[in-house]
């Protein structure tokens, strides 16, 4: 959350937090609550408010295993189908089902609905349901359904290997930032990364760790989505090994052996043959969190950022059990003379 001047006075002010439970279909929930405070009155903005509301709608999602607006439109778009095609074939209004992509929360027999929508065979049947094809047009989506019932019997050895390197894909979740991974979008991050700053494994791990938690401290929702762990050098990727190993292997990066200024010898990681950098694959939003983190650390060492890293209450209160580390402690970043404000 940017500071913003008081419409009271003339200051600046920084947003603060503290735990409420807020109230939604009958039920109370845990959130952290943003607000701003000056000359004794406390008052939010529409940015605050929508924070707060998003933490409370992912938590109802993920108490009644209820679908995410961005599962909601990746269903919608592996089928190749407009937003009012997919209503039609639902049996839902355009406008009701354009909000879910929205944001606005299903009831509980739209949301099954939908989710049953995420199986080929199903959404077959749902399709053959539906008036909402003429002919040609219905050659062309079933053909299009009819390859995708084919590839999900033809799972490949390196989907198998990013299912097991990004954990539990389908489970949406505090300790996932409540964002669904993919392998494509992570190995973009870490070559944005690796092409900025060049860190060490040591030092990457935590860049890692400081974009998906800061781009939930911003926005309510990881970047990446990857779960972390607090270990005893800091908060990791829970299989970080594997990722590297798979990124490297991929040609995206490439881990060269190095001596450090203080003579610790190491891995440092250089762009690939097949690095993915374009920046035009991220959002504006995710595009603002990478430029931030690289802004942060730019310039420090390993050990530096493990210094940072090991202010941080995600790994202070979870180290010694090596527990995964909730994404909640993203709304307590902290870090010795640097500020996570956008």
């Amino acid at each position: 959350m940017k500071p913003i001047l008081s419409p009271f006075s003339e200051k600046t002010l920084n947003v603060q937090s503290r735990k409420e439970k807020i109230t939604f279909r009958k039920e109370e929930f845990e959130v952290v609550y943003h607000f701003y405070e000056d000359l004794g009155q406390e008052f939010t903005t529409p940015e605050t408010d929508e924070l707060t509301l998003l933490q409370v709608y992912n938590q109802y999602r993920e108490k009644y295993k209820l679908p995410f607006p961005e599962q909601i439109k990746a269903i919608r778009e592996k089928y190749e189908l407009s937003a009012s095609k997919m209503s039609e074939v639902l049996g839902l209004g355009i406008n009701v089902y354009r909000q879910y992509e929205s944001g606005e929360m299903p009831n509980q027999s739209n949301a099954r609905l939908i989710q049953l929508a995420n199986d080929p065979e199903e959404f077959r049947k749902l399709i053959l349901l539906s008036d909402a094809f003429q002919e040609k047009e219905l050659d062309r989506v079933l053909k299009r359904v009819d390859g995708l019932i084919q590839a999900e019997k033809q799972i490949s050895f390196d989907d198998l290997l990013s299912e097991y390197v990004l954990g539990n894909i389908e489970k949406l979740s505090s300790t996932n930032g409540y964002k669904q991974p993919t392998i494509q979008k992570t190995m973009q991050v870490i070559c944005y990364l690796v092409d900025k700053l060049k860190p060490w494994k040591t030092g990457l791990n935590k860049l890692l760790f400081y974009t998906d938690f800061l781009h939930y401290h911003n926005n309510g929702v990881a970047l990446m989505g990857l779960e972390y762990r607090a270990i005893q050098h800091g908060t990791v990727p829970t299989n970080y090994e594997m990722l590297l190993a798979y990124t490297s292997q991929k040609g995206f990066i490439e881990a060269k052996q190095k001596e450090s200024a203080n003579g610790f010898i190491g891995e440092q990681y250089f762009l690939g043959e097949e690095s993915q950098t374009t920046e035009s694959t991220f959002t504006p939003l995710e595009l603002q969190t990478l430029e931030k983190v690289v802004e942060l650390f730019k310039g420090k060492t390993t050990k530096q950022i493990v210094e940072i890293n090991h202010l941080e209450s995600a790994w202070i209160d979870n180290q010694e059990l090596k527990r995964v580390v909730d994404y909640e402690f993203a709304f307590g970043l902290r870090g010795e003379g640097i500020s996570f404000y956008n």
